[in-house]
């Protein structure tokens, strides 16, 4: 046991807007000046005087392993905590630039180096600020009950098949394939009269309300936008009165969505953000309330690095099952992207994957990192088989390696199953391995 008294906390945001710039999908967006809604990175340091970690959240899509790499040697030097100690998550909004390579036909260029080294900076910049803000702290941890707010997006058709929620052929009498998570983990850091310091959340749901969704009668987006995650943090501030930074955790959400599969695709994107991210911060408030206060102690962290192999051709499916529609402006954009990934899969022959998990221990309670788009049957399962009380799963850390579906998931195919470059590659049976190493980070972090 460490010594008591001795945990200390601290944290800043950032703006990681671009003025202007493309996204993943090669669309060209700008800086929005209809309502307030850039860009952020949230940055968290905390200590229990033994150890000192870091942990940060970016509206952005996606945040490849060299780029996580890079960001956590930078945030080290610049604030003299240990590389290992340090995590980057990426929120997933999609209309947010995404640094990571993405589909080889609508996003030939790849990430903006001039944009990811100026947000690597930035970001590093924030970890170094949070460690100079350390002041003592007390941690309230739980996990907060929400309804209505996460659904799985995959539902099985009469032929073992499956059709996804935005499908506008989907049959609504079909049952989904698959569980959700409706719990919100969160651990907030306060000082010890109260005032809070910094909020991190995770909460299992795609954050792709705003944009990046094929949700029926919506334009598309051209403006920047943090999504529902984001507006949890704006309404969490409004609340507090402060300026609390807010690090918002992607959970295993791989085959979870918003999108309420008996009511149709809300039209206003921005306004259903504000929606969710309200009810987020109900859940959350409510919830905390009577939280216990936790001296910050016995702070672990642990890692695990894994080589990957990508599925085989002989394993790959490309798109031929109709689960995102028959509408043919659907199958016609299908016939141009599909058919390309299959062509440089073809041509590179067998690929791998470096994919790197952790887990964070601290006070009873745990974070359980990992790179993927982590389906949320392997989510459930690592906090089931935690040791810990309280497990946070924070998806898209620390690099990316696609979506990553259970086996049965596989022989149902649907969009997140279909092979490709970067977006669905890993083998069949990666899923599994990632929630064992995870879990056996996890029990390193108890013992």
């Amino acid at each position: 046991m460490n010594p008591p008294g001795r945990g200390k906390a601290g944290a800043c945001t950032v703006n990681v807007t671009p003025d202007s710039g493309s996204i993943w999908g090669g669309r060209t967006f700008r800086r929005n000046t209809e309502e307030e809604s850039d860009l952020l990175a949230h940055a968290v340091v905390f200590t229990d005087g033994v150890e000192t970690g870091a942990i940060v959240s970016a509206d952005l899509t996606m945040i490849d392993r060299p780029h996580a790499l890079r960001f956590r040697e930078l945030a080290a030097s610049r604030s003299g905590i240990p590389a290992s100690n340090v995590s980057i998550g990426a929120t997933h909004t999609h209309v947010a630039p995404g640094l990571a390579p993405c589909w080889i036909v609508i996003d030939t260029a790849g990430p903006d180096s001039e944009y990811a080294a100026w947000a690597l900076d930035v970001m590093a910049s924030a970890v170094a600020r949070a460690a100079e803000d350390l002041r003592p702290a007390v941690l309230a941890a739980g996990v907060a009950p929400t309804s209505g707010l996460t659904f799985n997006r995959r539902f099985l058709r009469p032929d073992g098949g499956v059709d996804m929620v935005f499908s506008p052929d989907r049959d609504r009498a079909n049952p989904p394939a698959g569980p959700a998570d409706p719990d919100l983990g969160y651990w907030l850091f306060e000082e010890p009269d109260g005032a809070p310091i910094a909020l991190v959340t995770s909460f299992s749901a795609h954050n792709h309300v705003v944009g990046g969704s094929p949700a029926l009668g919506r334009s598309e987006r051209d403006v920047f936008h943090r999504d529902f995650g984001g507006r949890f943090g704006d309404v969490v501030r409004r609340r507090t009165g402060s300026a609390i930074p807010t690090v918002y955790l992607a959970g295993a959400c791989g085959n979870t969505s918003w999108q309420d599969p008996d009511v149709d695709p809300p039209m206003d994107g921005s306004a259903a953000a504000w929606r969710i991210g309200t009810s987020l911060a109900d859940a959350w408030e409510s919830h905390c309330k009577t939280a216990a206060r936790r001296p910050i102690e016995n702070l672990r962290f642990a890692s695990r690095t894994v080589e990957i192999p990508d599925r085989p051709l002989s394993e790959s499916r490309f798109c031929d099952d109709f689960c995102r529609g028959r509408d043919e402006a659907i199958q016609s954009f299908d016939r141009i992207r599909w058919p390309a990934e299959e062509a440089v899969i073809r041509a590179r022959g067998e690929t791998a994957s470096m994919v790197d998990v952790g887990a964070i221990g601290m006070s009873g309670t745990a974070i359980s990192t990992n790179p993927a788009e982590l389906f949320v049957e392997f989510g459930l399962d690592i906090k089931e088989r935690s040791p810990f009380d309280v497990t946070l799963i924070s998806e898209l850390t620390n690099g990316w390696c696609g979506y990553v579906p259970t086996e049965e998931a596989f022989e149902q195919g649907g969009y997140e199953t279909h092979r490709s470059v970067h977006v669905s590659r890993l083998a069949k049976s990666a899923g599994g391995t990632i929630a064992d190493l995870c879990v056996d980070a996890l029990e390193e972090c108890f013992t």
